[in-house]
């Protein structure tokens, strides 16, 4: 990655970052059924990534503590994937894709503290996007409101929207093999979704929270599996549902008993409601209560020397992805610290998933003809051993973090 940034002392900044992004792989596939028939073949994939954005910001301090911000910038990105088999047979299945994306955004917001109690933060950011066909207007707004009644009692009022795009091997529409039953799909038709949440919090004494959030995730997407209703395959693919919605109450309580121990619980009682209805031949409408929490505990067992126990416990009832129905499911962890040279070194031993819960997650598909039961062997419970020294004076260099989540790694 390539950036080059500018900033005024009038509080103008500006910039220009490239990306160029490169990936390619080989698949040796080879199975045999029990019939005898033997598949064997090599396919190849790449993908060629070239991504600029040029940006604005401009910043203005105004008369009575107005703060106001606006700007904008552009975005495109040229992508190349291409997928090929090395029989005849398969290269009605090779694939070629380049595509063009087009990203123009323009914002503006302000903040502004209203006395002691009342300060607000607020903007709203235009956006077109284009790929291949898909074209679109969106208005993303945002706002936080937040009022001060004493130190012991805030109110926080917080909105927010954004947006979420499918990574560009999906939208290549290119089919892989994971084994002789199962692939992956992508889908050249997937659209970007959109999600709009908004959140009441309480907090009391600077440390109680309790939060009443909404959250509606318009063309939702996530990866799922589906039983082909023609041919003996298990699919894994990514398909735009209508959305998905979740109404939900969180809490978090921390209670301290003298200096031994120091405790936190959250606690989230949630309502989900997630519908689907032109996803293949199997649509769902699907709604569920759940509840999940998490228990933080740690125990000073020394001062001198300085020795302490940490012990969590996380768990969740039963919920739902899409047509999966997830058992529920608990984990416990724990650790011992020994720290030492005047807080800088640190001994720690730590287990992980003690009673290997994480082997027991089921999740069942019973939607329509879909019948599928899939069983979890995923073996995490371990334990480690670490040390580790703080230098005095070290400081970790700042390196600015490139967005990679939509390349294929």
């Amino acid at each position: 990655m390539n950036s080059r940034n500018y900033t005024s002392g009038f509080g103008l900044t500006g910039g220009i970052d490239y990306t160029y992004f490169r990936n390619k792989e080989e698949q040796s596939f080879r199975s045999i059924e029990n019939n005898g028939q033997e598949t064997t073949f090599l396919s190849n994939t790449a993908q060629y990534i070239n991504r600029w954005k040029v940006y604005v910001d401009q910043n203005h301090t105004l008369s009575n503590a107005w703060v106001l911000n606006y700007g904008t910038s552009f975005t495109y990105v040229n992508n190349h994937n291409s997928q090929r088999y090395n029989l005849a047979a398969m290269s009605g299945m090779n694939k070629e894709s380049r595509v063009d994306e087009y990203t123009y955004n323009l914002y503006t917001g302000f903040e502004k503290n209203f006395g002691s109690q009342w300060s607000l933060n607020a903007s709203a950011s235009i956006e077109y996007y284009q790929m291949i066909s898909y074209k679109k207007w969106a208005i993303y707004p945002t706002l936080n409101l937040s009022y001060v009644l004493s130190p012991s009692h805030i109110l926080q009022f917080e909105l927010s929207s954004n947006k979420t795009y499918p990574d560009y091997w999906t939208l290549s529409g290119s089919t892989s093999y994971l084994n002789n039953y199962q692939e992956s799909a992508g889908n050249s038709s997937l659209k970007p979704y959109t999600d709009y949440s908004a959140a009441l919090t309480y907090i009391l004494k600077s440390k109680y929270i309790f939060q009443f959030s909404y959250d509606y995730i318009k063309d939702y997407f996530m990866q799922m599996i589906y039983l082909d209703s023609s041919r003996l395959k298990a699919v894994y693919n990514y398909q735009n549902w209508d959305y998905s919605k979740e109404f939900a109450f969180t809490s978090v309580i921390p209670f301290k008993t003298g200096e031994w121990w120091d405790s936190q619980l959250m606690i989230c009682l949630s309502s989900l409601h997630q519908q689907a209805s032109n996803y293949y031949d199997a649509p769902f409408d699907r709604r569920i209560w759940n509840i999940a929490g998490n228990w933080t505990n740690t125990f000073t067992l020394s001062k001198r020397p300085n020795i302490k126990i940490e012990i969590s416990a996380t768990g969740t009832s039963k919920s739902i992805q899409g047509s999966y129905t997830i058992a529920p499911a608990a984990f416990i962890h724990t650790a011992i610290r020994y720290t030492f040279a005047g807080d800088k070194a640190m001994i720690q031993i730590k287990g992980n998933d003690l009673f290997n819960g994480s082997n027991h997650l089921t999740t069942k598909v019973r939607n329509g003809n879909q019948y599928l039961d899939m069983y979890l062997n995923n073996y995490m419970r371990n334990v480690t051993v670490s040390f580790s020294y703080k230098f005095g004076g070290f400081k970790k260099k700042e390196v600015k973090d490139v967005d990679l989540s939509r390349f294929k790694h």
